[in-house]
């Protein structure tokens, strides 16, 4: 009987030695799966995020101008009397400039008061009737000179702005023709994206895979040379497309 206790105390600690060999060698087991799968999936996971830069210098292909006059006096009459006859002088400013009358629009007419009290307690009131010519016309060059010439206006006592504290109106210019150079400098950008990025994948000894993600290109519209004027306020201007791409890498 005491030998038969012995064997099967020795086999029961045999039995546990085993058991936990057998556990240890599958939490071990376990442990390299999943390294193993973090490391592929790192692997595979390894990109190369890249910007690739189109810029072209282009004219403006269209240009708006708000040229406001005004007429006063101290009656209602007068006012009106002085809008009528600079609405006729900026219309024949504008047509000797070269502008047809389908490029000419008029904005009605607004008329407001001012009153003020004198010293002695009595009311004056003086009358503004403001009004504006507006430009819309591809021919740039015509619009840029004439801009320049308003003080032929005032030689012929025309009231120009809404009133004596505005700034001269200035024209605006637009590159209407964005869709047609789009694609092309989408393409171009696409390209110079892709070649930094195999510039990238030879210097780090890797092989430039997929486009694992991208974002269609950004147009920007900039003022030809910077500087602090808007855009809108400058004819010629540059057109900068930007793509963004992240390629998968390979070994």
């Amino acid at each position: 009987m005491d030998s038969e206790r012995i064997g099967a105390r020795r086999f029961g600690g045999w039995s546990a030695v085993l058991g936990g060999l057998l556990i240890g060698a599958g939490v071990a087991f376990a442990g390299w799966a999943v390294g193993s799968s973090l490391v592929k999936m790192r692997q595979a996971g390894r990109t190369v995020y890249v910007l690739g830069l189109s810029e072209r210098d282009v004219q403006a292909t269209m240009g708006t101008w708000r040229l406001s006059f005004r007429g006063e006096g101290e009656s209602r009459a007068v006012a009106l009397a002085d809008h009528a006859q600079a609405q006729k002088a900026v219309e024949a400013f504008l047509k000797q400039a070269g502008f047809s009358e389908a490029e000419l629009t008029l904005e009605p007419a607004a008329l407001r008061v001012e009153r003020r009290v004198q010293e002695d307690g009595t009311e004056t009131a003086r009358y503004f009737a403001v009004g504006a010519w507006r430009v819309r016309s591809p021919q740039i060059a015509a619009l840029r000179k004439a801009s320049g010439e308003t003080g032929a206006l005032l030689d012929q006592d025309v009231w120009l702005g809404d009133s004596d504290y505005s700034s001269g109106d200035a024209p605006e210019y637009a590159f209407t023709e964005v869709n047609a150079v789009k694609p092309e400098m989408i393409a171009e950008a696409t390209r110079a994206a892709r070649a930094s990025a195999q510039q990238f994948a030879e210097d780090s000894g890797s092989r430039l895979g997929a486009i694992a993600s991208a974002e269609q290109g950004v147009v920007q519209i900039l003022a030809r040379d910077g500087g602090e004027y808007s855009e809108r306020a400058e004819p010629e201007k540059k057109i900068r497309v930007v793509a963004r791409v992240r390629y998968y890498l390979e070994d």
